[in-house]
C-alpha cells in the first residue's frame, strides 16, 4: 500500500493518523532490513558495552492518549507503532572491517559536529573498526557526486577536537543540479543515481544523512537504488519541520540562542523609543519564531506562515494590518511614556504572501526577498506616538547568529544518543530509515514515512493560541475556531 499523503492537507502527525483511522488504513511503518548478507551474531557480553539487545519484535507506541489508541483496536486496526533503536543481537556488516559514510546537508543547525564525533567514536571505540574506515564527505550531496576528492578519512582524536565548535567541518552546500531548468523530482533522481555510482566504486557500505526532509527524500532515493547498502537518516533542521520527530537536534539550542537576540533588540528598542522587527527561520513552519517569542516573554506580534497559507489573499492583507494597528495600539495607550515594540517574523511569511499576490499596502505587493524591509517601511508610515510624532524602526535577521554556534549541554547529549543509535542499526542491516525521538523513545522511522510532508503548528492548537495569548497580537480568521451545529469544533 502506498504511503503518499496530501501535502496541502497534511501539516501535523496527529492529522495524518486520524485521515489512516477514518479510512480504515493501517499505519504502515515496517523498516527495511538487507537480506542476503552474512549474520553475524554478537556475544552476549557484548551488551555490557552496548546496552541490552532489542528484540526485532519491540516496538514503540506513536500515540499516548488512551482513547485513541482503542478508537484503532475498536477498527480492527494495528496500533500504530514504530520500530524500537537500540543495538542489535544480530548484525549484517563486519563492525571490524565496514566502510562508511558520513555527509552533512541541508542547512546548518548546533550539533552537527557531535552527531559525527558519535558515529566516528562509536564505529572506533565501541565496535573496533580496523580494516574498515570511517570517512567525512565534504561539501554535502554536490561533493558525493565527486566522492574520489570530497572523501577524508576521520578519526575520533580528530572530531573531538570539532565538538565545542559550530558550523560544520565537511560543509553545507545545497545543490541539487547545476540544471535549474530541471525538476526537482528529476535532478533528485539524477543525484542518486550519481551518487549510487560512487558509492559502488568506493566500496562504501553504510551512508548517515545528517539532513532535513529534502535532504531525507534524496536519502530514501539512494536507499532504493542501494538495497545490499545501509542509507540512515539522521533529523537535522533549524525549523524542526520534519515530520515523526519529536525535536529535530539544533532545535533547542536555536530557540535559546534566538531568545537571547529577541531579549537584547528589546532592550534596543526600549531604550531608544523604536519598533524592532526580528527575522528569525521559518521557511515553512514557525518553531523557532513561535518557541523563542514564548520563552522571551517580550515580543508584541509574532508573524508565522501556518497562519498566512492558511489565508486567502484578502484576508492575509487585512491580517497584516490589524498587526500594524495592534502594534500602534500598543504603543499609544501602554506605552505613552516610551514608545516601544518588538514584532517576530518568521521568514516564510514573506514567501506566502508573496505567493498569493498580496499587497501589504496600495501598489506595493510583498517581495519575499525583501519582505522584511519592506514591513519596516510600513511600520515607519503607520505607527505614531502619544504625540502624534513616527515613531522610529529598525528590522535585523540574525539566523547566521543562531545556527552556527555550538550545541547547549542537552542538545550534545541527544546528537551522542543520535549517532550512537544511527551506528548500531546500520550494522543490523537496516536501511532507508531515519533515527528518531519520538514522544520519549528512539525509534527508526521509514523514509517514506518522514518525507510524505513537512510538520506546521497547528494554528487552532493550544501551543499557538499561549503564543497569540502572550503577545496579545489579534487573531486571523484561520485561527477562529468554527462550531458546528451539534457544538463541536470543525
Amino acid at each position: 500500500m502506498s504511503r503518499q499523503f496530501d501535502l496541502k492537507r497534511v501539516t501535523t502527525e496527529r492529522s495524518i493518523l486520524n485521515r489512516l483511522l477514518e479510512n480504515g488504513e493501517n499505519f504502515q511503518t515496517k523498516v527495511k532490513q538487507i537480506e542476503g548478507r552474512k549474520v553475524l551474531t554478537q556475544s552476549e557480553e557484548r551488551q555490557d558495552d552496548l546496552g541490552l539487545f532489542r528484540s526485532p519484535e519491540s516496538r514503540m507506541a506513536v500515540l499516548a492518549d488512551i482513547k485513541s489508541l482503542e478508537d484503532w483496536k475498536q477498527k480492527g486496526l494495528e496500533v500504530p507503532s514504530f520500530l524500537e533503536a537500540g543495538p542489535r543481537r544480530q548484525l549484517r556488516f563486519d563492525p571490524h572491517d565496514v566502510h562508511a559514510a558520513i555527509v552533512t546537508t541541508g542547512g546548518l543547525a548546533p550539533g552537527l559536529h557531535c552527531v559525527i564525533h558519535s558515529i566516528v567514536k562509536r564505529h572506533h571505540h565501541t565496535y573496533g573498526v580496523s580494516k574498515g574506515r570511517v570517512y567525512g564527505v565534504y561539501n554535502s550531496f554536490k561533493g558525493m557526486r565527486d566522492l574520489e576528492h570530497n572523501l577524508i578519512e576521520l578519526h575520533p582524536k580528530m572530531t573531538e577536537e570539532w565538538l565545542d565548535q559550530g558550523g560544520s567541518k565537511l560543509g553545507i552546500v545545497r545543490d541539487y543540479s547545476e540544471d535549474e531548468k530541471k525538476e526537482p523530482d528529476e535532478a533528485i533522481a539524477e543525484m542518486a543515481e550519481d551518487i549510487t555510482s560512487n558509492l559502488q566504486a568506493n566500496h562504501i557500505d553504510l551512508l548517515y544523512v545528517l539532513g532535513g526532509d529534502g535532504s531525507m527524500r534524496v536519502a530514501h532515493q539512494i536507499a532504493e537504488r542501494n538495497p545490499m547498502r545501509s542509507i540512515i537518516g539522521i533529523p537535522k533542521t533549524m525549523d524542526n519541520d520534519i515530520l515523526w520527530v519529536w525535536q529535530s537536534f539544533g532545535f533547542d539550542t536555536a530557540v535559546k540562542q534566538a531568545t537571547q537576540v529577541i531579549n537584547t533588540l528589546r532592550n534596543e528598542a526600549e531604550a531608544t523609543r523604536r519598533v524592532g522587527l526580528i527575522q528569525l527561520f521559518g521557511a515553512e513552519s514557525g518553531f523557532v519564531a513561535a518557541n523563542a517569542t514564548l520563552a522571551s516573554g517580550h515580543v508584541d506580534a509574532v508573524l508565522i506562515p501556518e497562519v498566512i497559507k492558511a489565508l486567502r489573499r484578502e484576508e492575509a492583507e487585512s491580517y497584516i494590518n490589524d498587526t500594524i494597528r495592534h502594534i500602534e495600539t500598543r504603543i499609544d495607550t501602554e506605552r505613552r511614556l516610551n514608545p516601544h515594540a518588538v514584532v517576530v517574523v518568521a521568514e516564510g511569511v514573506g514567501t506566502y504572501l508573496e505567493e498569493m499576490r498580496a499587497s501589504i499596502e496600495e501598489g506595493v505587493e510583498a517581495k519575499k526577498d525583501i519582505f522584511i524591509s519592506q514591513l519596516e517601511q510600513l511600520f515607519k508610515k503607520r505607527v505614531h506616538d502619544a504625540g502624534g510624532n513616527p515613531v522610529r524602526v529598525f528590522h535585523n535577521e540574525p539566523q547566521h547568529y543562531i545556527r552556527s554556534v555550538p550545541a547547549n549541554a542537552h542538545d550534545q547529549i541527544y546528537c551522542e544518543r543520535l549517532g550512537a543509535l544511527a551506528v548500531d542499526n546500520a550494522l543490523a542491516g537496516f536501511t532507508d530509515c531515519m533515527i528518531s525521538k519520538w514522544l520519549t523513545e528512539f525509534v527508526l522511522v521509514p523514509m517514506d514515512v518522514v518525507t510524505s510532508g513537512q510538520k506546521s503548528i497547528p494554528v487552532h492548537g493550544m501551543f499557538w493560541k499561549q503564543v497569540v495569548c502572550t503577545t496579545g497580537q489579534p487573531l486571523s480568521p484561520a485561527e477562529r475556531v468554527r462550531t458546528s451545529a451539534s457544538g463541536e469544533p470543525q
